[in-house]
C-alpha cells in the first residue's frame, strides 16, 4: 500500500523540531506501508521561486518544496501570489512523485492541505484521511475564525474518508466547532519506546536536591511557563531542596529568563538548559525526579508519554492526553491555570517523587503508544477505507 503524507509541519532545513510527531507517525506507518512525504515550506531566503529537495530518511521518501515568501505582510496582490506559489509548490511536489501513485493521502493539520487532498480526490478518486494536531479549536486559543475558512474546513472534513484526532479533548473541541465526519476516531501520536526507556542507574547515592524538568517550545500563551515560574518562586520561599530545569527554545525564551531574574530564582532554583534533542533529551528526562507540564492547553503532550516511558513520574495540568494516561501510580493532575493547585501539587510531588516504581510507570504507556501499535492502527484504518472504496 502506498501512502502519501501531506503535513503542514515537518522538520526542515531551518528547524528540526516542527512536526516531529508527524515524522514519527510516518515512521510508524512505514512499518506496514510504502510511505512518501510531500512537505511545502514558505522560505524568505529562497533564491528562486521554488527549490525542490528530495531525500530518503529512515526508508521514507521525503520531498521538500521551498517557495519564496514575503518579508513583510503582502497586500491583496501579494496574497494572491502567495496562494499561487503554495499551490504551485504542491503541484511541483506531486510531479516529483514519478514512480509513486498513492493509494491514499494522509493530511496532517488542516486546512490548506486538506483542500489539496480534496482536489486530488476529485480528479483521481484517491481517498484521504485527516489527522489533526492543531490547538486552534480550543476556547483558550480560539484562532479558528473566518467564515470562508470555516466553510472550506467543514467541507474538507466532511469529504474525508476518516478524521483522526490525537486526543479525546481535541476530538471534542473539533466537534464543538461542527466539524463532523462519519468516521471520527482518536489515534494518539507514537513514541519511540526503544529510545525513551528507563536508564540504567549508577549505584551512587541520589543528590540531595530533587530535579524537576519542564520541556516545551517556550510559547507562554499555551505552555504557561510564566505560571510555573511564579509557582517555583513561591516554593523557594519555604523550601530549598529542589532545582527546576527548563529545556527548549522558542519565541518567549528571553522574556521567561527575564521573569525568572525578576522573581530572583534564575540560576538559583531555575536553570535554562537550551534545546535538547535525541539522546540528550532522553538523558535530561532520565536524570529528573519528575516532569512538570503547566500548559493552559495541549492537543496531545508528547513529553508526558516520553517521560513516563523513561519511568519518570509526571505532574501535569489536565490537557491533551493527560487524563487518559495519568493516575496515582505515575503522577498527579491539576486544573489548567490554577497556580495554587499547581504549587500544592509540586510541593507534594517533591515529597513523593522518589517513591514511584519506575517499571510500573513505564508499563502504563508502552502498550498504547509504541510505534508498532500506532502504525498498526493507522494501517488498519487505511485497509478499512480502501476495502469500502473497492
Amino acid at each position: 500500500m502506498k501512502v502519501l503524507f501531506l503535513p503542514k509541519w515537518y522538520p526542515h532545513r531551518y528547524d528540526s523540531m516542527p512536526g516531529l510527531f508527524v515524522q514519527r507517525q510516518a515512521e510508524a506507518v512505514s512499518l506496514h506501508c510504502d510511505v512518501s512525504v510531500l512537505y511545502v515550506h514558505e522560505d524568505l531566503q529562497c533564491m528562486n521561486d521554488f527549490e525542490i529537495i528530495s531525500s530518503v530518511e529512515n526508508n521514507i521518501h521525503v520531498i521538500r518544496v521551498y517557495y519564496r515568501g514575503f518579508s513583510s505582510s503582502p497586500g491583496f496582490i501579494g496574497k494572491l501570489v502567495r496562494v499561487y506559489r503554495f499551490l504551485r509548490a504542491n503541484w511541483l511536489g506531486f510531479q516529483k512523485l514519478t514512480d509513486f501513485s498513492p493509494d491514499i493521502l494522509h493530511v496532517h493539520v488542516l486546512t490548506r492541505l486538506g483542500f489539496i487532498a480534496l482536489l486530488y480526490k476529485l480528479f483521481t478518486r484517491t481517498p484521504y484521511v485527516i489527522t489533526e494536531h492543531w490547538s486552534r479549536y480550543f476556547p483558550q486559543n480560539d484562532s479558528f475564525k473566518g467564515i470562508l475558512r470555516k466553510d472550506i474546513t467543514r467541507h474538507v472534513v466532511h469529504f474525508a474518508s476518516a478524521v483522526v484526532a490525537v486526543s479525546e479533548k481535541l476530538k471534542k473541541a473539533m466537534m464543538d466547532k461542527n466539524l463532523d465526519n462519519q468516521d471520527f476516531r482518536v489515534i494518539p501520536n507514537p513514541v519511540d519506546m526503544d529510545k525513551f526507556k528507563i536508564a540504567v542507574e549508577a549505584q551512587e547515592q541520589k543528590p540531595l536536591k530533587k530535579s524537576i524538568v519542564h520541556i516545551s517550545c517556550f510559547e507562554d500563551k499555551s505552555k504557561n511557563i510564566s505560571g510555573l515560574l511564579k509557582v517555583i518562586r513561591q516554593l523557594s520561599l519555604k523550601r530549598n531542596d529542589f532545582e527546576c530545569f527548563l529545556v527548549g527554545d522558542g519565541p518567549d525564551l528571553m522574556e521567561m529568563k527575564k521573569l525568572a531574574k525578576d522573581l530572583e530564582i534564575l540560576d538559583k532554583f531555575v536553570f535554562f538548559s537550551g534545546l535538547k534533542e535525541q539522546d540528550d533529551l532522553v538523558e535530561v528526562i532520565s536524570k529528573a525526579d519528575f516532569l512538570v507540564l503547566s500548559s493552559h492547553y495541549e492537543t496531545f503532550g508528547s513529553v508526558v508519554i516520553e517521560s513516563l516511558a523513561c519511568g519518570i513520574p509526571v505532574l501535569a495540568t489536565d490537557v491533551g492526553i493527560v487524563s487518559e494516561v495519568l493516575d496515582e501510580s505515575n503522577g498527579l493532575i491539576v486544573p489548567p491555570g490554577d497556580e495554587k493547585a499547581l504549587e500544592a501539587a509540586t510541593d507534594l510531588m517533591l515529597e513523593r517523587c522518589r517513591k514511584y516504581e519506575k517499571g510500573q510507570i513505564r508499563k502504563s504507556v508502552t502498550d498504547r503508544f509504541n510505534n508498532k501499535i500506532i502504525g498498526e492502527q493507522l494501517y488498519h484504518l487505511y485497509v478499512e477505507i480502501l476495502t469500502k472504496r473497492s
